[in-house]
Parts: structure tokens; sequence; C-alpha cells
């Protein structure tokens, strides 16, 4: 073995010589003095599980809307003479908007009456002609009767040799052509209610032209449909609209209703309220707070959203507020028992609350959100949690780091039921372990 050493190369034997240091220095070194740690305590906030009758109230955001808004437009081609609004004007009933040039409907009106008038002397032309043809029908009776006597004497008598056949010739051709008159006479006659219904009904297309014309006439006078505010007006004076061009849009402001959409969650207690009567709700507009209330649901469910519009009225009138203005309102649900008021902070993701158990460790338990309980000064969470009789403590304090089974140092919340009653804490209902061994590995 010596030999072998001998036959290394220096490096090798200062490498071989290092390990082998190292070896023994990890083997025989001396351990490290140890010391017991203490489990560390987070310092937590608490109130007491209370649960009552509360009223919740949802936060909504709508926007004010109207149910009678139009949209006025062009009924007639004309340009636009006179436009005596502007946008934002408030308008009565009846009141003038547009006044279209009248001249091209008034000339259009006077062609009609030109052609009812015309249809009114044709009607009564026919009925004097059928007058004429009643009394002419019996003198063309007689004169074929006549002609018919003629042809027989004359028959008559170019059998005795007395008269020429050209004088029988006339005699017939007299007959034939008093047959004639008297057929197309006959034929006026019979046809004269048909006529009369033709005459009649070129007068009453003429009659309704007339009035088409003036009711086109009236319609270059654009009026307010009803009391309102004018939003836009898209059309200037000179301008030439057509049928169907829009010149200006107004909505009833005495009309006015805030429409919200009311989430998912909430739409059984909402329809339980509206059973029970309309659903008080509040919101701030211009520094002041006015009272409303949800009178229905929307009949239609609008795409991409997940819940229905409300709608909502106002209480104490309808305050000058824009159309389209977006509010936020406070809906108050009906009463409902064995509901826990909490801080948000106590509320640990979507439905979890933490404990504090006799030993001063976390267990969890699961909670549903109801709504809010709001005040003037503070907001809290309107909590169903099954679980609590009444007397747990319930942590505010929000921990990133909480999880089953942690201690904490925990502290009552000033000025809440836990901080008056600091006597009866002691005797507080144990908060039961819930699946701390199964959890009390997993951070939430």
């Amino acid at each position: 073995m010596r030999d072998r050493l001998k036959q290394l190369p220096p490096v090798a034997l200062v490498i071989l010589g290092t390990i082998l240091a190292i070896v023994l220095l990890a083997v025989f070194k001396p351990s490290a003095p140890t010391r017991d740690v203490s489990e560390r305590h987070d310092r937590v906030r608490f109130i007491l599980a209370d649960p009552g009758a509360h009223s919740p109230q949802i936060q909504l955001f709508g926007r004010v809307q109207s149910p009678r808004a139009a949209s006025l437009t062009a009924v007639v081609t004309a340009n636009v003479a006179t436009i005596p609004v502007r946008a934002g004007s408030k308008v009565s009933a009846g009141q003038l908007l547009i006044q279209l040039d009248d001249t091209e409907a008034a000339l259009a009106r006077d062609r009609a009456r030109a052609t009812r008038d015309e249809a009114a002397a044709q009607l009564q032309t026919t009925r004097l002609r059928y007058q004429s043809d009643k009394k002419n029908l019996a003198l063309e009776k007689k004169l074929a009767q006549l002609s018919e006597d003629n042809l027989q004497r004359l028959q008559s008598l170019r059998g005795k040799q007395l008269v020429s056949q050209t004088q029988l010739d006339q005699a017939e051709e007299a007959k034939a052509r008093a047959e004639l008159s008297l057929g197309q006479r006959q034929l006026s006659v019979s046809d004269f209610k048909n006529e009369l219904a033709r005459m009649e009904a070129r007068l009453a297309s003429a009659e309704a032209q007339l009035q088409q014309a003036e009711l086109d006439l009236t319609r270059t006078r654009v009026e307010a449909p009803f009391d309102g505010t004018v939003t836009q007006i898209p059309v200037a004076p000179g301008e030439r609209v057509r049928p169907g061009d829009p010149l200006l849009s107004l909505f009833a402001d005495a009309e006015l209703e805030v429409r919200a959409q009311i989430p998912e969650r909430y739409l059984a207690a909402v329809r339980d309220g509206l059973d029970q009567g309309e659903l008080a709700a509040s919101t701030d507009l211009e520094g002041r707070t006015l009272a409303l209330n949800l009178k229905r649901l929307a009949g239609e469910a609008s795409d991409a959203r997940g819940g229905i519009d409300g709608l909502i009225e106002f209480v104490d009138g309808v305050p000058a507020a824009a159309l389209g203005r977006p509010l936020t309102i406070t809906l108050t649900l009906p009463a409902r028992d064995n509901l826990i008021a909490v801080p948000a902070t106590a509320l640990h993701g979507l439905n979890r609350l933490y404990l504090i158990d006799d030993d001063n460790r976390l267990q969890r338990t699961a909670a549903d959100i109801v709504g809010e309980a709001m005040t003037q000064t503070q907001s809290q969470l309107l909590l169903q949690v099954p679980d609590l009789q009444g007397g747990e403590r319930i942590m505010t304090t929000q921990l990133p780091q909480a999880i089953v089974g942690l201690p904490v140092d925990p502290q009552p919340v000033p000025g809440s039921n836990a901080d008056t009653d600091k006597a009866d804490v002691k005797d507080a209902p144990a908060t039961p372990a819930i699946n701390s061994k199964k959890e009390g590995d997993q951070g939430e």
C-alpha cells in the first residue's frame, strides 16, 4: 500500500488527504446545544356568535330608465323648417318640436282634393244618366214596336204587289236599328248598379287619398306625444328628410324607474318578498337619500347575465335624474331567522369561518352569505351558519396562514358582544374540533 501511495502524483495525494480530513471532521465534530422552541401564537380578534332575525340588505348597481321613451321619425319627404327646442329641453304634450316645410304636402293635398271632386262629379253624372236612360227606354221600346208594325204592313202589301222591294228593305233596316238602340238602352239601364258601384269606389279612393294628403300635411308639424325631456336632435334646419329618418328622441321624465340586475343567489328571496308586497330600497343621489320600491322583475333575462333585472320605482316623486344615469341601490330583503352578523374580515374565502375552541385553537365551519346589514357607520355580512348555536368565538382577523388546529392568542373586538361579555367568555360552549386530524396540515 505504501508503495502504491508513493506512486501517486502529488496532486492526487493532496486531494485524497483533503477528503479524509473532511470525513474525520464530520464524524468527530461536537454536537450543537439544543433548546426548546415555544409554539407561536398569533394574536387575533373575535366576537361571539349571536344568531337572530335580520333583514338582509344587498347592493345593486342600476341605471335610470323610462318605460316611455320615444324616437320620432319623419313620415313625409320634406325640408326641416324650424326646430324650436334643444336637447335637454322640457316639453309638454302637444308642444311643437320640429316644423317641416309643408309646401309639398299642401300641393299633394290640393291634387287629392281635385281628384275627389272629379270622382264626385262623375258619380253624379252616372246617376243622372240612369234617370235619362230609364225615360228613354220606354221611347226606345215604342219605336221598336212601331218599326215592327210598319214592317208587317209592308210585308202584307208586298204580297199584293202594292209596295216595292226597296220600301220593304228600308222597313226591315229601320226595325233592326230600333232593336239595336233598344238593346243598348236596356244594357245601360241594367248596368247602372255596376257603374254606380265603380263610381262610388272611385270616389271613396279619392276621399282616402285626400285624407292621407291632409294627414301628411299635419305630420309636417312634429309635436311632443307626452310630457318629457328631449335627449337628442340629429337633424338641423334646411336638412331634407325622408320617411323613416330620425328627427328627435325624448323620454317621459315623470315615469322614471331604475333597472338593476339581481344576482342569481338572491332571486329566491326577492321573489318571496315580492309575493308579500313591495321590497324597500334606497339610493343616494346628489347628496340626498331617496326611498325606492322594487315593484317587479323583468319578464326576460338578458343574454350573458347571471341574474334577472329588477324594476325599481321612486317613492316620493321622480327626481331630476338624467336618463341612463348609474345608481348604487341598497335593497332590503325579507327578515330571516338564525342569521349571524360578522365583519367582512371574519369570512375566509367565500364560505368559511374560523372558530376558536377552548384550547385557543382554530376550527373551521361552513357559512353561506345571505346579505349585508348596513348602517351609517358600518357594514356587516349576514351569514347562515347551521353549525352554530350561539356563544361560539368567531375569529374576525384575516390570517392568510389560517389552518385547522392553529394556536392563537384571542382578544375580543372592542365594543363587540365579546368585549361586553368578558366575564362570560369562559362559560362559552366549547367549539368541537372539525376534522382537525384530517385538515390540520392543510393551509387555507
